[in-house]
């Protein structure tokens, strides 16, 4: 679904991605761990052409990537919910939510559905994006993309900041939209939210691909863990 080769990438003259390479395979919730400032949200943004690499290719099923923008990538099926939201304040909650112009064809996420598993949001549905809690827009900014047909989903740091029900209530929402076909990339902090959630992990130390592996393996590697997340 989604292959990197030898991508590198710069802010000026900082090189920040130094020849990554990994893929994320239909059906996988895949996620990108690491420290702060190793590349993770680096590499989304370079997926998504917002930060173009400078070398290598990438890969969204048979079309490369490199060279397009962010609005011809996210034509193909490509979802990305940053770090910082990126809602808009003053719509309100519908009106964020009516904004996508490429529907789901599909119905997977229609709006019924997104109420279903987001039921603040129902509830919310006139208050203006600005007056949401943090939790409140972090599902704003997920279930906007769910309405959209898209293929893969990337997020960075979903669960950041978040209270713990909310953390766990993102976990079950990432559940439901793998059962959904949509393949997942996960940029996380939490290492235990990670393992809960994920079928494989890569892990980027100083803007190199470190370690990858599956659930199983990586769940009971305390060393890896330690060594590259400190955790």
């Amino acid at each position: 679904m989604l292959r990197l080769q030898d991508v590198n990438t710069f802010y000026g003259d900082s090189h920040i991605l130094k020849g990554i390479s990994f893929e994320v395979k239909d059906g996988e919730l895949a996620t990108l761990l690491g420290r702060n400032g190793a590349g993770k949200s680096t590499t989304l943004k370079s997926i998504m052409g917002i930060v173009p690499p400078k070398e290598g290719s990438i890969l969204f099923g048979n079309e490369e990537m490199v060279g397009k923008r962010p609005h011809q990538i996210a034509s193909l099926g490509l979802g990305y919910v940053p770090e910082e939201r990126a809602i808009f304040p003053s719509l309100s909650v519908l009106e964020n939510l009516n904004l996508p112009t490429k529907k789901n064809r599909k119905r997977l996420w229609g709006l019924e559905k997104i109420y279903e598993y987001f039921p603040v949001l129902k509830e919310r549905l006139h208050h203006k994006g600005s007056q949401l809690s943090g939790g409140e827009q972090q599902m704003l900014a997920i279930a906007r993309v769910l309405t959209m047909d898209i293929k893969l989903m990337m997020l960075d740091e979903p669960t950041e900041g978040l209270a713990p029900f909310l953390v766990l209530e993102i976990g079950k929402i990432l559940q439901e939209i793998k059962k959904s076909r949509v393949v997942v990339l996960l940029v996380e902090q939490n290492t235990r939210f990670a393992i809960n959630v994920a079928d494989k992990h890569h892990i980027i130390y100083e803007g190199k691909i470190a370690y990858r592996g599956d659930n199983d393996d990586f769940g009971v590697d305390k060393e890896i863990q330690t060594r590259y997340l400190g955790v």
